[in-house]
């Protein structure tokens, strides 16, 4: 009779040790879930900060370039017709690239750390590639 109790007992204590365990690792796993949840939150606002800070620095290139561009048509009123059609179209591309990025800009979406990256680099060198252009017909103006 004794070894029933025992082999009773030890069946309890065996079965209460695993539902423990199991209980323990549920809490586990629901903290780790919390804390992914919190890092997603986390990444979300430090993207959101961002692409404000981002969005504003852009936006004002690009209205800066619209200027230069503005300028530059103004300019190009008292030129020489040879200037006029040597540089008329390329800052009529200049000004229609600088648009194309403005849409671009505002159609963005997030779609993950790497593509914001690789967003922003190609944007980036796409904005300082208009500055240059623009710089040099500036130049060449004189």
């Amino acid at each position: 009779m004794n070894n029933k109790y025992f082999i009773l007992a030890v069946s309890l204590l065996i079965t209460g040790s695993v539902f423990t365990g199991c209980e323990n690792n549920r809490e586990n796993d629901q903290e780790e879930v919390r804390k992914a949840n919190q890092e997603m939150i986390d990444a979300q606002a430090q993207f959101e900060k961002e692409w404000q800070q981002f969005k504003t620095d852009t936006e004002l290139k690009i209205d800066a370039n619209q200027k230069k561009i503005d300028d530059f048509k103004a300019a190009m009123k008292t030129t020489s017709a040879k200037f006029k059609a040597k540089y008329e179209n390329q800052v009529l591309t200049l000004e229609q690239k600088n648009i194309e990025l403005r849409k671009s800009m505002n159609k963005y979406r997030y779609e993950g750390k790497d593509n914001w990256e690789e967003f922003k680099k190609d944007f980036n060198r796409e904005i300082d590639s208009i500055v240059v252009a623009l710089n040099e017909i500036f130049i060449n103006k004189e």
